[in-house]
């Protein structure tokens, strides 16, 4: 269900555990019976990703993490989580974007991300930090793989409408004048996916939402031209 839900952080993870508008479990019945399932099979591959999930620093998580996927990838396609590699990867890759934020740490976590994509090469999350991450690396890429994800990704996921604000900003680094066009698409599209999203999918952030206003004014208050192709 975690993975299913894309929820691959700890505190997504405790949320749909432990709080009362979710499953409102016992969190330490349920640690204790973690435990003793390990104790009984330490390659309990379920309970080995249930046990790295909760864990909030980064070293540690990274490598229970990679130790969980090493053990699926020896059991092969027999494995129960065999088919939620490429979530797993998507966890590794948000540990290291969620407390690093140097181009370095962001090409290392676009490499864990394309290892999900080998694994599941339509994965939505996996498709859109994939995008994020290549922002850092070529502005013309990172416009290609967020029209990829869009393009991919059921129309109410939850990074649609980050993609569109992402791709207003984008579009406003090359040539405002020329881009109008797609700025506006991208901008209504971000605002229209932003109103129609389900109601416990988070806001898009401050930060993302006025990066892409101030390009979208900025073309506002310019005469209209044609835009040309991508």
């Amino acid at each position: 269900g975690l993975m299913l839900m894309e929820s691959v952080t700890p505190d997504e993870v405790k949320a749909i555990l432990y709080h009362q508008s979710w499953l409102h479990l016992d969190k330490q019945k349920l640690g204790k019976l973690i435990s003793k399932q390990i104790q009984a099979n330490p390659d309990s591959t379920p309970c080995l990703l249930m046990r790295a999930l909760h864990l909030t620093k980064r070293d540690s998580k990274k490598q229970a993490m990679n130790h969980v996927i090493d053990v699926v990838l020896q059991h092969g396609e027999t494995d129960p989580m065999y088919e939620y590699l490429a979530d797993m990867y998507c966890s590794v890759g948000s540990t290291i974007l969620i407390w690093n934020t140097t181009k370095q740490q962001g090409q290392a976590a676009l490499s864990v991300f394309a290892s999900a994509l080998m694994h599941k090469s339509d994965h939505p999350l996996a498709l859109f930090y994939t995008a994020l991450c290549s922002m850092d690396v070529s502005t013309p890429q990172a416009i290609r793989q967020f029209h990829h994800y869009i393009h991919t990704a059921p129309t109410g996921h939850h990074w649609v409408p980050h993609a569109h604000y992402f791709l207003v900003t984008l579009y406003g680094q090359q040539d405002p004048s020329v881009r109008r066009a797609r700025i506006l698409h991208h901008y209504n599209m971000a605002q229209q996916t932003d109103r129609n999203r389900l109601p416990w999918f988070p806001l898009v952030s401050s930060g993302t939402t006025d990066q892409a206003r101030r390009v979208y004014e900025q073309v506002m208050a310019q005469p209209d031209t044609n835009d040309a192709s991508e």
